[in-house]
């Protein structure tokens, strides 16, 4: 999830000459490409790279300890699987609130982030309360495992609210930080499950003291729009992260969590890609061709329409690219280290793949101004997903199931995405005429 981060204001002449110079927020110069690239996807994975070495690690130290009888283990990988989808619910709705500071000074914006928090945090207790009423039903495990689930699953909300600030400023070492001092607790103190989700939010609090005291200024928001922006979330966001929460209330904890994880990491790759590295000057193309709705001729417009489709094509194809490749590389250690999981391993991390083009599609028809059709798509996914990880069950049979119907949705969501982009400076033009 990106905010569209105007890049700075200049007269731009026509087509050719103003895509030299175009380039998207902290997009560097062509000479340090390679390692830019390089450093933003390192810093884009950081999660996956930090907890997916860091706990495996220490599972053998977890062994022996229990929360009200049920494992360590057990109690954080069923907070694991669902604090990605909770976090597209609870942070969605932020991107929206903090775009009218967009263009202000970095302390103001934090400021402003500081005040809506408290409503942020309302709303978040009631889809964590979801989660854990749904993990109880399904694991009738005790009331003090319960507890805890619900006080880690929030507490791994409240970390991820606070690493917005660092992404909206774009302060991406800063925010690979909080997922350092994350992965630091759990090797330093595996059993404290309780610890690492605090320890990672006070890397992000502590440069942000300054403005607490707006904390008692909280800023009121609309109920009506928060709800919407979280389901939003709830239905987008869930297309990539759904399936882990929906193996663990299908099937607890008897699959193989580990491959599951690996088979998910191109996917994970292509999605960071995308919005990391792909997308920046997408992001400053769409600035300019917003601006110049009015202030540029309509051959100028075209053009320029023309040129910013070009670049969010290539956007996608490249995020492909980069997992199809991630999918080959993982395949080729299975076969190397592990053959008989082959079948698994292809069902998995081809089928994850597949969420991640069905994600990137759906977020692009929203953006082109199609939100009910995103839905739609991205709903008829979760639908299917649901009712295959009931009916069908096990690890492969659900990925492969649910891949032959991602397919046909991706062959839709092309057809829909190429007709939503084919004449952008029509579409946004009559959005924001009928606006006015």
């Amino acid at each position: 999830m990106t905010a569209n981060v105007p890049v700075a204001a200049r007269q731009a002449p026509p087509l050719p000459g103003w895509i030299r110079p175009l380039t998207g927020p902290d997009e560097p110069p062509l000479g340090r490409k390679t390692t830019w690239v390089l450093e933003t996807l390192l810093l884009a994975m950081s999660p996956a790279i930090l907890l997916g070495v860091s706990y495996p690690l220490v599972m053998s130290r977890m062994a022996g300890h229990d929360v009200g009888g049920v494992p360590v283990a057990s109690l954080i990988i069923s907070v694991a699987v669902g604090v990605p989808w909770l976090s597209q619910v609870t942070c969605g709705p932020v991107y929206r609130l903090m775009g009218s500071v967009t263009d202000v000074a970095p302390q103001e914006r934090v400021r402003h982030f500081i005040r809506l928090w408290p409503a942020v945090l309302a709303f978040s207790i009631p889809p964590v309360l979801l989660v854990t009423a749904l993990v109880a039903v399904t694991t009738h495990w005790p009331a003090q495992t319960i507890a805890a689930h619900f006080l880690l699953l929030l507490e791994n909300m409240v970390f991820a609210q606070s690493l917005m600030v660092a992404d909206l400023l774009r302060r991406r070492r800063h925010w690979a930080l909080g997922w350092a001092a994350y992965a630091v607790s759990v090797l330093a103190l595996p059993t404290a499950w309780y610890l690492p989700p605090l320890l990672a939010t006070l890397t992000q609090v502590l440069p942000m003291r300054s403005a607490l005291a707006e904390l008692r200024h909280p800023l009121p928001v609309s109920p009506g729009q928060y709800v919407v922006d979280m389901f939003r979330g709830l239905i987008l966001g869930g297309v990539l992260w759904a399936d882990k929460l929906l193996l663990f209330l299908t099937l607890g904890v008897e699959w193989r969590i580990a491959l599951a994880y690996l088979c998910l990491q191109p996917a994970v790759l292509g999605y960071s890609f995308y919005f990391a590295v792909a997308t920046p000057r997408v992001t400053g193309a769409l600035s300019d061709f917003h601006r110049g709705l009015d202030s540029v001729s309509a051959d100028s417009l075209r053009d320029r329409s023309r040129y910013l489709t070009r670049l969010l094509n290539r956007a996608l194809v490249r995020a492909g690219l980069v997992e199809a490749l991630g999918v080959i590389a993982v395949v080729a250690v299975m076969v190397a280290f592990d053959l008989s999981s082959l079948p698994e391993v292809l069902a998995v991390s081809l089928g994850s793949a597949l969420l991640a083009v069905l994600t990137l599609l759906a977020y692009e028809i929203d953006h082109a101004g199609d939100p009910a059709l995103a839905l739609f798509l991205s709903g008829a996914h979760l639908l299917t997903a649901l009712a295959v990880f009931i009916l069908v069950g096990g690890l492969a049979a659900s990925f492969a199931a649910t891949a032959i119907v991602d397919l046909v949705l991706i062959a839709i969501s092309v057809g829909v995405y190429r007709a939503r982009w084919s004449s952008p400076e029509y579409s946004f033009f009559w959005r924001k005429a009928l606006s006015w």
